[in-house]
Parts: structure tokens; sequence; C-alpha cells
């Protein structure tokens, strides 16, 4: 997606921009709003090119009379929809439960209201093996599960760029039986609400 600078401006994406762009050996000026160069430059520099070859491309498609800027407008809109189709192929709950699925180990993902949304089979053997007076066919359905720090709090660390995982005890509680462990936690792929990944680690 577009890497754009902060601005003070909270309207800074529709602040039109003179600037002049070098296309093979003529140089062009071209007025857009700051956004669309902002994604310009961020495909300029996906594909390991220059702005310039992208005007260029721009204007080898353009038909005679036609409007560049505009066409540059589309092109980066093109660049926004392709990017957030391959963000939603990433994201979502069949991305998380594949994710969790995929781990040999006991793992789960664990949503905002404290709801187990996703957990893999290793995860149940955990929970099994260290309770008594547990029925073998146990489900996730009775299994309640809280951390020892507030969730909204973890959500705030994990965000922060480069922090990697964070280590956090939690509590598994069936019935009236307690299991205390610690794991873990990154951030789910999910867009609509805040979740975790939870990686158990070995008592």
């Amino acid at each position: 997606m577009a890497r754009a600078s902060p601005s003070p401006d909270p309207n800074w994406a529709f602040v039109p921009r003179f600037r002049v762009v070098r296309v093979g050996e003529e140089r062009k000026g071209l007025r857009l709003e700051e956004i669309f160069w902002a994604v310009l430059k961020d495909m300029a520099h996906k594909h390991d090119v220059s702005v310039g070859d992208i005007v260029r491309r721009c204007e080898e498609r353009l038909e005679p009379r036609g409007n560049l800027s505009s066409a540059l407008r589309v092109e980066a809109a093109r660049h926004l929809q392709a990017e957030l189709h391959s963000a939603r192929q990433r994201t979502g709950l069949k991305a998380v439960t594949n994710q969790v699925l995929a781990c040999p180990t006991p793992c789960f993902a664990l949503s905002e209201d404290r709801r187990l949304i996703a957990h893999n089979p290793p995860f149940i053997a955990f929970v099994q093996s260290r309770l008594s007076r547990l029925p073998l066919s146990t489900t996730v359905q009775g299994v309640r599960l809280s951390l020892d720090v507030q969730f909204s709090e973890l959500i705030e660390k994990l965000r922060i760029e480069g922090s990697g995982p964070a280590t956090v005890g939690f509590v598994i509680g069936v019935d009236d039986q307690l299991i205390r462990g610690r794991l873990n936690a990154v951030l789910a792929p999910l867009v609509e609400r805040d979740a975790i990944i939870g990686f158990v680690l070995p008592a």
C-alpha cells in the first residue's frame, strides 16, 4: 500500500502538487493530488522502476488527446485495488484457521471478546491431558480462556513495529478446573476485529 509520509494537515491527500518527472529523455510537468503521487511512488518502489517509467507506460496506452493525469489516477486506483484483493486473500478467518491448523503444537486464536475462534487438535489434546474428570469427547465449546494482561494492551504492544511475539500467561478453565501456562502471542491476520494467535509454550 502507499507509504505516505505523515502530515500535520489532515487533508494532505487532496492537496494538488505540480511536479516535473523525467520520462525517458523528456521532462514532463504533471499536477496530481498528493495521494496519487504517494501511490505512484509506492508502485515504482514495488516494481523497481521510476515514477517516470510508470508515466511513460500510461502515456503509451493513452488514446489520442487522452488526459495523462486522469490515466495516472486510474493506474494508481488499479494498483490499490490489486493490493486490496491480495490483502483480502491473506487475511480473514479462513487464513487464521489455516495458520492455527498448520502449527504442530497446541495453538489457538482468541478474539477481543475472549472467544476461541480457531484451534488445532494438539490444543484440545493439551487441555484433555492436563485436566482430570474430563471426557475425551471434550470440545472447545466448554473451554474458557483468559490472559494475564488486558487484551487491548496486548494488541497495542503487538502493533508496535518490530516488537515481535509477546510472551504472556494464560488460564484455561473447564467447569471448575484450571490450567495455567504461558504462550507466545502474535496478531492474527484479521481486519474486521482484533484477535491474537497463541502458541502454547512447553511447561
